[in-house]
């Protein structure tokens, strides 16, 4: 346990610290409740989330930037978070969104990201050229903790756009996955052979290719195989 060390130091001392130059702030993605109703707490949830990093990010413009978590109401259109969206990029600043792939948070209700149900979004990102991080919230299947629901999701997404043509039919799409890909990178010789035949290894390697990855990983052999 380290927290001694950091104890009565900011938020930038401990980036400083670390060596860190720019830090990027979003809501945590487990807090967001996207799954409650009525769905004006969720959006009410997410505006005052949005609100406060924007205050941080005013208070150190130099060292801190925004990203925008999103309105997903579960059942809902996914067209609900445009006006949030056009607030915090337009209005605040943001550079960037947050979605979370199951706003249904465990129920087994959302569409998987494949599917036409997010090209509304995607082609608003793609035209507006905003960026976005797929992150996981929380989780009320009783079968997963959140950290499970987490690595699920995500490996569930890369899986689903990998196999659809999310990529082709929006070929700038700005995708980044969280914690390193889910389990996708450590089992991609499964998902491989599952894709053989017809070239499906072949474009499942390529739009496998077209997502970005975060580093947020707890070891270095896992950061050595993603890189690889």
């Amino acid at each position: 346990m380290a927290s001694w060390k950091t104890a009565g130091k900011t938020h930038s001392q401990l980036l400083d610290d670390v060596g860190t130059d720019m830090a990027f702030i979003s809501p945590r993605p487990y807090s967001l409740m996207h799954s409650e109703k009525p769905d004006k707490i969720v959006h009410w949830f997410c505006e005052a989330n949005n609100n406060a990093i924007a205050l941080a990010v005013q208070n150190e413009p130099d060292r801190f930037r925004g990203v925008a978590g999103l309105p997903q109401c579960d059942g809902a259109p996914v067209t609900d978070t445009f006006e949030e969206i056009d607030r915090c990029i337009n209005d605040l600043g943001f550079i960037g969104i947050m979605i979370n792939p199951d706003p249904s948070e465990g129920q087994h209700t959302t569409p998987t990201m494949g599917e036409e149900y997010w090209y509304p979004l995607y082609e608003k990102m793609e035209q507006e050229d905003i960026p976005a991080l797929i992150h996981p919230a929380s989780c009320k299947d009783l079968r997963e903790s959140f950290h499970n629901h987490f690595i699920t999701e995500e490996s569930i997404a890369i899986l689903s756009l990998a196999k659809s043509t999310v990529f082709d039919d929006f070929p700038n799409l700005k995708i980044i996955m969280s914690h390193g890909g889910g389990s996708i990178p450590y089992q991609i010789g499964r998902w491989r052979a599952r894709m053989r035949g017809a070239n499906g290894e072949e474009t499942f390697d390529r739009h496998v290719k077209n997502l970005y990855y975060d580093t947020c990983l707890y070891n270095q052999e896992s950061l050595e195989l993603l890189f690889k």
